[in-house]
Order: C-alpha cells, then sequence, then structure tokens
C-alpha cells in the first residue's frame, strides 16, 4: 500500500458522516458630571444613511497597483440614487417607488433631487480633477449614485480620500464567461497588468507533479507566443518523454509551452510491474487536470460531451509546463516523487503543484524534505490538504515551507433541475449538480435497493445482470465505491440515467458519467417522495448557473495538524472545469474520449495556489517563496462559511483565508524565513511559534506567550502601518509597537503577546496590519492557540497561613525549570522553604534541571487459554486507512493510566487515542520513535474495513473481571481474505500478577500471512517509541502483554508560611520544554 494518494474528490471512495456587548456613549453625547442638574432634551433633526451606500464596497483588487495606466471605474457617492431614495435629506421629498407607489415619471420631486445630486455630483469632481490624470465621465443619477470615470492605476487611493466616497469600483467590457474560478481569486486582473492572458506567468517554468499530462491536449499547445525555454544551469537537454500518441500514432514532441515531460517510476515498476503509459503520458487524467489548472493556455472551446463549456484558461496561461509523472494506477511512492522534486529544481522550475497526499510526519517524509531543499532553492510549493474532512486533524503536508491549500467554492455551479411525477400526488422539483446531458421525456424511477435480481444494493456497488435497469433513471446512494462507477454499473444494466444522493448533506460533483446523471445534496425528499407508486422523472441538461462562493467543501481536511497553522489558505476545489485524458485507465474515469471535466477535490483547489505563485513570481522576479506564501495569506480573504453555509469558517478550515491574487500583488509588506530556521524550528515545540511565517499557531500556551514578526516593505514606498489585533473572550491578544513606518525595502519588527485565563479549548484571533493612506491593503496575521500546561505541569495550593507550589515533569525529556511566585498587597511573608526569596513580595528558584518520565517497556509472552469471544454489541463501521477514538474505563498500560483509545484500521490500536498522523498501513519497526507510538498491534498490516463488519469496542465481565475488548473484522486491503483478532485491555478484578494486556485470536481462524508480500507486525511499543518488542513470525494462539511500570518525572517544590494580605498569588513558571510561561493564580484562604 503506499504512503501517497492522489487528492482529487473525484477519484476517491468517499466516507459521508452522519450528519455580549460592551455600551457604548454616542460620540457628542452630553457626559454626566454629577446627575444635578436635569436635562430637558428635543429632537431636532434625523438622519438616514444612504442604504445603497452602506453595501458598497471597494473593489480590492483596484488598491495597490504602482503603475500609472489608465483604468475605467465607478466613483459611488454617499447618497442614495433617485431609484432608491426614500427621503431623509432636508427639503427633498422621497422619490423612490417603494415609497411613492408610482414608477419613475420625471416629477418635481425627482427634478429638485437630481439637482441636489448634481450639487453632490460638481463637490466630488472639483476635487477629483486635483488628483493628476482624472477625467471625469457619465454621472448615474438614477441609479447608482455616482459617477464614471478614468484614473491613473496607482491614484484610485486618492479617490478614496475624498469626502463623500463611499468606493470605487472598477468599470468592466464584459465578454462572455470564461471559467469562474481564474476570475473569482482574482487572476484575471493580474492577467491583464502582466500583459494580458495568453502572457501571463512568461517567463516561469511551472513543474506539475501528478500522473503526468496528456501533452496533447490543447491546454498545452503552442500557439507561438512564449519564447523557447531557457538552457537548464547543467547544460543537458530536457528530457521529452511522453511516447507516442495511442489515438494517432504520432510521438509527441516538446513545444514552448510544454516544454517537458518526464516519468518518475522506478519504486512503482519494481512493485507493480506495469502501467498503461511508462512514459510521463496520463491515463487518469488527474495530471491533466491539474497542469491545465495551474497554467492550461487561453482555449475559446471546452466541450464535454458535446456541451460548449468554455471559454477557458489556466491562472498563469503564460508560463512554460514541464511534467513530472510520479503516480501510477496504484499510487505514488515517496522515493520516485522526491527524485522528481530533485530534478524540477535542476530543471529550472520555480512553482510546484503537488496534489498528492503526505506529510503529515514532514521530518520523516523524504517528500516533504525534498519540497524543504526546493524552498531553499527558491521554489514555491503548493499542496493539498487532503478530502478526509470535515473531521479535525485531518490536514497534509504540516511543514511550513510548505502551501497547504484547502477546498472552497467559486460562484459558477453546473446545476440540473430534476421534476418528479407521480400519479396522485404533487410533483416535485428539485435542483442538483450535473455536467451531462439530461432526460427530457418522464422516465420511471427505481431504487437499485429495490430492484429484484440486484445485489450491489442501494449504493450501486456491483455490475447488474444484462437489462436490469432497462429504460430506468436509477437512484444510487453514494459511498463506499466511485460515484463514476455507479453510473458505470446502471449504464450496465440498460439504465438511462442515474439520481445520486448524499446520505447526509454534503457536497456535490459533477462527474464526467457514462450516462446522464443528477447528484443532489441529499436525499430525504427524494426517498421520501419515492413512496409514492409510478415515479417518473427528467432533468435538464448540466447548464451553468451562479451560485454561493466562499463556502467551505464538506471534504476538505481541516486542522489542527503539528505545529504550524494548517492549512495554510484555501482556494476554489469544486466544480472546477479543466483538462483530462481521453483514454481514462478504467471505468471510475468516466468515457473515453472527452478532454475536459468539471471535478472536485483538494486536488483542484492546490493547482490554484500553484497557478497564483506563478503569477506572483512573474510580477516579482525576485520573491522568495516565503514572500510569495506571504503575499498570498496576508491579503487573503476571510469572509468564509462552513459546510453547513451560515457558520464562519476559521483558521483551521480556511487557514489565512482564500486567496486573492490581486490584492497579492502588491500586498505593501511581506513576510519571510529561511529554509535553515525553518529546518531546525519547524519540529520543535517550544520555538516553533517563533518561526517568521505569516500565522501564529500556539498549541500550548500555558499563560502568557510573546512572539517576534518581521516584516519588509516590498511597496516601493514609505508605509505607515496602525497594529491592531482581535482577541477571544477571557484573552489578550496585544502588538508591539502600536504603529509601525517604514522606507522603502526598509525592515521592521513587531512583538504578538498572547495571554489567557480561558478554560482549555481552541481558540482564534488576528493581528492586523492597518496602512494609514497609500494604496496598500490591511493585512492580516491569523492566531491560533488552545489555553492549557505543557510537559511541565504547576499546581499550588494555599491553606490557612501556608502556600505550596509544584511545578512536575510530566513530560519525558529532561527539562530545566525557573519558578517565582508573587503574593498580593498585605501579606507579609514569613518562613520559605525550598525556595529564595527575590523581593519583598516575591520567592522562587531558578534552573532547576528535572528528570523525565521514564515509560514502561512493554514485551510479549504466550498466554494461557483462548479469550477469543464476539462483544455482543453492533460494530461501528470503518473504512480503509481510519482511526476510531474510543473513551473508556480507567486502564493502566506502561505504568500510566489511560481511558481513551484510537482504533485504527490496519490492525493496531493506540494507547491515549490518534488522529489522522497515526495511521499507516505499513508497520513501522519496533520500537520507533515515529508516529504512531503508544501502539498495541496484535495484527498490524494493510486491512480495510469497507466490505466487513468493522470493529466492536465493548467492556466484559469474564471470571470476575472486566476487560475492554477491541475486536477488529477486516480484511485485507484489496481482497477478501479476512482477518480476526481483539486486544483485551484489563480494568478491575485481575490479579497483579496477571495484570497483562491480552492478545487474543480466533483458533479455529489464526492470522495468516497477507497475500502479494504485505508485510505485517505483531508487537507493541511504548508512548515515547524507545522501548517496545515485536514477535517474529504468526501468532500460534493468545499473546500476553507485560510491561514494567516506568519511572514517574521529577518535581521541584517549595513553600512558605504568610501573614495578612488578601488576593491571589501569581505563580510564573519557564521551562526548556514549555513554550511562553506558565501563569497559576491562587487565592489565598482565609486565616
Amino acid at each position: 500500500m503506499f504512503s501517497r494518494l492522489l487528492l482529487p474528490l473525484a477519484l476517491v471512495v468517499v466516507s459521508i458522516p452522519a450528519p455580549a456587548n460592551a455600551a457604548t456613549t454616542a460620540p457628542g453625547a452630553p457626559q454626566a458630571t454629577g446627575a444635578t442638574q436635569e436635562q430637558r432634551v428635543s429632537l431636532v433633526s434625523r438622519y438616514t444613511a444612504a442604504k445603497t451606500s452602506a453595501i458598497a464596497r471597494t473593489d480590492r483588487s483596484l488598491l495597490g497597483r504602482t503603475d500609472a495606466a489608465q483604468v475605467s471605474v465607478l466613483v459611488k457617492l454617499a447618497h442614495d440614487p433617485v431609484a432608491t431614495y426614500r427621503g431623509g435629506v432636508a427639503g427633498f421629498a422621497a422619490t423612490s417607488p417603494a415609497v411613492t407607489g408610482r414608477p419613475l415619471w420625471g416629477g418635481p420631486a425627482e427634478q429638485a433631487y437630481e439637482r441636489f445630486l448634481a450639487q453632490q455630483e460638481d463637490v466630488f469632481g472639483k476635487a477629483a480633477v486635483r488628483v493628476p490624470g482624472v477625467r471625469l465621465g457619465q454621472r448615474l443619477r438614477t441609479v447608482y449614485g455616482g459617477l464614471a470615470l478614468t484614473v491613473p492605476a496607482n491614484r484610485v487611493g486618492d479617490l478614496l480620500k475624498i469626502p463623500g466616497v463611499v468606493a470605487v469600483q472598477r468599470d468592466e467590457v464584459r465578454q462572455p464567461l470564461t471559467d469562474a474560478s481564474t476570475q473569482f481569486i482574482g487572476a484575471d486582473t493580474v492577467q491583464r497588468a502582466l500583459g494580458g492572458p495568453a502572457d501571463a506567468g512568461k517567463g516561469v517554468i511551472f513543474g506539475v507533479l501528478d500522473t503526468g499530462a496528456w501533452p496533447e491536449h490543447p491546454s498545452f499547445a503552442d500557439h507561438g507566443t512564449l519564447s523557447a525555454p531557457p538552457a537548464k544551469a547543467d547544460g543537458k537537454a530536457r528530457v521529452c518523454d511522453f511516447g507516442t500518441n495511442p489515438l494517432t500514432g504520432v510521438r509527441f514532441r516538446c513545444n514552448h509551452k510544454l516544454i517537458g515531460g518526464q516519468p518518475f517510476l522506478d519504486a512503482y515498476l519494481k512493485t507493480h510491474g506495469k502501467e498503461k503509459y511508462t512514459s510521463a503520458r496520463d491515463s487518469d487524467g488527474h495530471g491533466t487536470h491539474t497542469a491545465s489548472t495551474s497554467a492550461g493556455d487561453v482555449l475559446r472551446s471546452a466541450k464535454v460531451f458535446g456541451v460548449e463549456r468554455g471559454p477557458l484558461r489556466g491562472v498563469a496561461p503564460g508560463a512554460w509546463v514541464s511534467v513530472y509523472k510520479v503516480c501510477g494506477a496504484e499510487g505514488c511512492f515517496s522515493s520516485d516523487s522526491a527524485a522528481a522534486v530533485a530534478q524540477a529544481v535542476k530543471d529550472g522550475v520555480r512553482v510546484i503543484n503537488f496534489s498528492i497526499s503526505g506529510g503529515t510526519d514532514p521530518e520523516t517524509d523524504p517528500v516533504e524534505l525534498a519540497f524543504l531543499d526546493a524552498y531553499a532553492a527558491g521554489v514555491f510549493v503548493a499542496a493539498s490538504a487532503g478530502n478526509e474532512g470535515p473531521d479535525a486533524e485531518t490536514v497534509n503536508h504540516l511543514s511550513p515551507w510548505v502551501t497547504t491549500v484547502a477546498a472552497s467554492t467559486q460562484r459558477r455551479e453546473f446545476d440540473s433541475t430534476i421534476t418528479l411525477k407521480a400519479p396522485g400526488a404533487k410533483d416535485l422539483t428539485l435542483t442538483g449538480s450535473s455536467i451531462t446531458a439530461g432526460i427530457s421525456t418522464a422516465t420511471p424511477v427505481v431504487q437499485a435497493k429495490d430492484v429484484k435480481g440486484y445485489d450491489g444494493g442501494a449504493r450501486c456497488l456491483t455490475k447488474p445482470k444484462k437489462n436490469l435497469f432497462q429504460g430506468k433513471i436509477v437512484v444510487c446512494e453514494r459511498g463506499e465505491n466511485a460515484r463514476v462507477e455507479k453510473g458505470y454499473f446502471v449504464k450496465q444494466g440498460g439504465g438511462l440515467g442515474m439520481l445520486l444522493y448524499n446520505p447526509t448533506l454534503s457536497d456535490t460533483e459533477t462527474d464526467n458519467h457514462w450516462l446522464p446523471t443528477v447528484h443532489l445534496a441529499a436525499g430525504a425528499q427524494l426517498l421520501a417522495y419515492l413512496k409514492n407508486k409510478g415515479v417518473t422523472a427528467s432533468f435538464t441538461s448540466g447548464r451553468a448557473t451562479t451560485g454561493r462562493g466562499d463556502v467551505m467543501a464538506a471534504f476538505s481536511s481541516r486542522g489542527p495538524g503539528g505545529l504550524a497553522l494548517k492549512p495554510d489558505v484555501t482556494a476554489p476545489g469544486v466544480q472546477i472545469l479543466a483538462g483530462t485524458t481521453p483514454t481514462p485507465e478504467d471505468p471510475t474515469g468516466g468515457p473515453a474520449g472527452q478532454y475536459f471535466q468539471a471535478i472536485a477535490g483538494t486536488s483542484m483547489s492546490g493547482p490554484h495556489v500553484a497557478g497564483a505563485g506563478i503569477l506572483l513570481r512573474a510580477a516579482h522576479p525576485s520573491w522568495t517563496p516565503g514572500q510569495i506564501k506571504s503575499a498570498l495569506m496576508t491579503t487573503a480573504v476571510t469572509k468564509v462559511v462552513k459546510e453547513d453555509l451560515k457558520t464562519p469558517a476559521d483558521p483551521f478550515d480556511f487557514g489565512a483565508g482564500r486567496i486573492a491574487v490581486d490584492v497579492a500583488t502588491n500586498p505593501g509588506l511581506t513576510f519571510d524565513e529561511n529554509a535553515e530556521r525553518m529546518a531546525k524550528l519547524a519540529a520543535d515545540p517550544v520555538d516553533a511559534v517563533h518561526l517568521n511565517t505569516p500565522s501564529i499557531n500556539a498549541p500550548v500556551m500555558p499563560g502568557r506567550l510573546t512572539t517576534i514578526r518581521t516584516v519588509q516593505n516590498v511597496s516601493g514606498h514609505l508605509q505607515t502601518y496602525r497594529l491592531t489585533s482581535t482577541s477571544p473572550a477571557k484573552s489578550a491578544i496585544t502588538v508591539d509597537p502600536p504603529t509601525l513606518t517604514l522606507a522603502p525595502g526598509a525592515v521592521g519588527r513587531f512583538a504578538v503577546g498572547i495571554a489567557s485565563w480561558a478554560p482549555k479549548r481552541q481558540l482564534f484571533g488576528e493581528v492586523r496590519l492597518e496602512p494609514v493612506g497609500g494604496s496598500v491593503p490591511t493585512l492580516h496575521l491569523p492566531v491560533a492557540f488552545v489555553p492549557q500546561q505543557g510537559s511541565v505541569a504547576l499546581t499550588a495550593k494555599c491553606a490557612g497561613s501556608s502556600c505550596s507550589f509544584t511545578a512536575t515533569n510530566k513530560g519525558y525529556a529532561e527539562a530545566r525549570v525557573s519558578m517565582t511566585s508573587r503574593f498580593p498587597s498585605g501579606a507579609a511573608v514569613g518562613q520559605v522553604t525550598g525556595a529564595s526569596r527575590t523581593s519583598l513580595d516575591t520567592i522562587g528558584r531558578s534552573k532547576v534541571t528535572l528528570a523525565g518520565i521514564t515509560p514502561g517497556k512493554p514485551s510479549l509472552a504466550a498466554a494461557s487459554g483462548a479469550y477469543y469471544q464476539r462483544p455482543d454489541v453492533a460494530a461501528d463501521p470503518i473504512g480503509d486507512e481510519e482511526i476510531i477514538n474510543y473513551d473508556t474505563p480507567k486502564f493502566q498500560y506502561a505504568g500510566q493510566a489511560y481511558t481513551r483509545i484510537g482504533v485504527t484500521s490496519d490492525g493496531y490500536l493506540v494507547v491515549g487515542g490518534g488522529t489522522g498522523q497515526d495511521v499507516t498501513p505499513e508497520p513501522n519497526g519496533l520500537p520507533d520513535p515515529k508516529r504512531p507510538n503508544n501502539v498495541l498491534a496484535p495484527f498490524w498490516t494493510d486491512l480495510d474495513g469497507s466490505s466487513s463488519d468493522g470493529v466492536r469496542v465493548d467492556v466484559v465481565d469474564r471470571d470476575g473481571a472486566r476487560w475492554i475488548v477491541v475486536d477488529w473484522d477486516m480484511t485485507v486491503f484489496g481482497t477478501s481474505s479476512a482477518r480476526r483478532f481483539q486486544v483485551w485491555l484489563p480494568v478491575s478484578g485481575v490479579s497483579p500478577s496477571a495484570n497483562n494486556i491480552r492478545y487474543a485470536y480466533d483458533p479455529s481462524a489464526l492470522p495468516k500471512a497477507p497475500p502479494g508480500g504485505l508485510k505485517y507486525l505483531v508487537g507493541a511499543e511504548n508512548v515515547a517509541g524507545a522501548a517496545g518488542a515485536a514477535r517474529t513470525g504468526l501468532p500460534t494462539g493468545d499473546l500476553s502483554v507485560p510491561t514494567t511500570a516506568g519511572k514517574s518525572g521529577g518535581s521541584l517544590t517549595y513553600s512558605v508560611t504568610l501573614s495578612g494580605g488578601s488576593g491571589s498569588v501569581t505563580t510564573s513558571m519557564t521551562s526548556s520544554t514549555v513554550p511562553g510561561t506558565t501563569v497559576l493564580h491562587t487565592p489565598l484562604s482565609p486565616h
């Protein structure tokens, strides 16, 4: 099994889970000075804000430009136009038809109000013409309420300074729409600024590591607008190995657009022996889609099933494309990918896209480390966050040198309208997603599970007998197998169409299905209607409509993950139209002969960020990868909602927000960090927070923490910023200094302080850098933290006239601790034991070394008896590469108590619980400090629960003792070969001499070695990954897991006697193993 998977939602089997304000005084209001004077009040005037002005916003893409090219804009003034004026200006009656009850007709009231508007426009016009280069145009009084004009691009900000201006907005020439995602992220604006779409990205070599590319695809055609790529630094020729086109018999030759293609499949072919195309040619479509999304040509036409869906273009159409095929049909090996990264650097690639999983343990991941080298060489890497959302802690690519991309919606959708009819029932109309043809005539509808003779169930899991679905629209539930495969089976059975529904509310996708198909977000209404008899349906062909953008995709993987704040940003990843291969590998790729598809996944969002990186590299050739990442993050849009369409998304959903590359081209300031410090600090739980990244994450914030950030002025102008923050309840985020003034190119520093007295939970805040004047945008840094103590715990107790204070090392590393306790005013310090008095009101100890915990050591031994018995509880379904955490009664393992376990689909459990970072199908050697740790592995190998019962967890009584029993009923991945086994965890009633965990096996079905040479392991490991045991060979009966008790960590205690005083003692502690300062407030007891 491979450690890496492609990350398009269309290519994975999706498992869908079940479903106080402070009072303020108005400015200018009389202030009470003793309440001795009676105030008489009379209303003298009332002002109502202009309604249209309240919603108008400046087009942010207009801000930050430094060139003087003339741009056409509309200036919205602070008044309502005639059509919406509802009164409120003294002397002028309302003119809005909503108030007058009659259409506009040019009557006296309208004429009078228009004269007033003309006066306002004249006042503005006199001020506007003082801005060099401004030319006034037509005036819009009936609607809009403003003026059209042209202005040099670098003077737009000056218009906003004129009194009465609410917003400046682009006056655009509208053309037939290209696919919307590039426009949605502002790429079209940058494309124009870089010479037009065809030239945008010129001079940048883009590398895509994926399934290859279909080189003859129109997205990679050479239109003669690009020059030959530069010679490689090593003097060698670029490799161009796409082989022969199987459709034409002509061997492909690279051009001035697609400049190279090379396969990296050594490890893959050694394991699997074959691949449809061993060249860089794509038989999957994934690589063609990602490459064309980032850097595909400007196309007038993009037909899907013969229906025009274009025009279309990539984010950076002017970039050179170099393809590195690292994935075969069965996945992608790390060694192949790492080799490709190295070659890409040699080839002069400046931006890489990696829509492949991995990176959850960067320090041990060769690809992630290769990306660190690429970062050091000046290469910007965008990588997909993963499709395991919306569960927390599922995000991939945790390293700070990679830009990790979540997925959210754009505004363009492909929808279809379904009309259901039944005798005696009202018609039902539903809307779903589709890019296929429709069915115009009423056609009988059946649920697959109700068709006699079909064994594929509601989810259409198997191929039916011929003509079983003849002439029907078949209803299939999403889940287990690929969506496109379901439609393939329906077609094989003679079906005319498919209605695909989600069992619970979730995303809908627009796959290239084998037959007309509509995907519904939820199935409740459909299934309820199908209770009628004689139901028929028809539905329209998929059509482009306007939907809601900036909604998180439910599938998008979420943070937290590691020590950095992840993901970094989000970008469009739903219904993304781009290229595909006309020769798909198997039926899940859809019908052959198609060159475009609209699919979903973080595989699709990542290339948008890679394309944005290309544009920024072209606009700013000297920028580092860190500066590119900074520009995208600090200018990102934060008004994004979760998949429920209403809850505001948070940084663990979207990082810093949805990218807006048009704003990112001139951020004003950038953050940067070098590869050396990243390598040194990225995995350091104490100092990772101090990396100079455009986000702050403190998973352990023990009371008070300060970190420094450094910025550089890249605007070319003197800039002054106000530094502000937003803090969650019972917490304070502070920024110092409050203002920052930087000359062009100058570097400045500011400190961010975090303090909290909130209970332990995930909290978020924000730091903002607001420019004072100028034409650069406001920047923001997301801040995430959890108020909790670290591995050295601080406790205190005050009773009567004495107080004691203790620091205990609960970690495994040695800790150097300094601690002080400060007493409130009026408390007289008496006898001090174990500490020194440092001032009248403070005592403490300095630089005391505390030993770490020595965890117990597990071993394996044969156990008498056979404990295997199936728990009498329902199984919990588990899929492939999953972990389920259970809270349990207290039990002991290796000298420590636990109340949680994490049960994985691969035959082992993690004592104390785990996350997706603890799931791997290939066993580690035990012991191994790499995650997972604290492992109990009765049979660790590549298992899958998708087609079996799953896992059962229960507390059972046996021979007067209580045990937690964990039962696996699984199959070896890719086979029907079953494996059944258990772990028994003693809770109570077991004698101390026999207080051992047991592995239990069915005596009649002992585990066999998995087929295909898959590795397996039977063993155990302690929490530090420093001690463990593994069995040689297969189990022949039950096993016990005895452990040593281990040893507690060191502690420091001091005490004091007090007299008098009230309030709280504040104890502060610093430790070499805990970030920041641990702070504890202990109330004094009355005495």
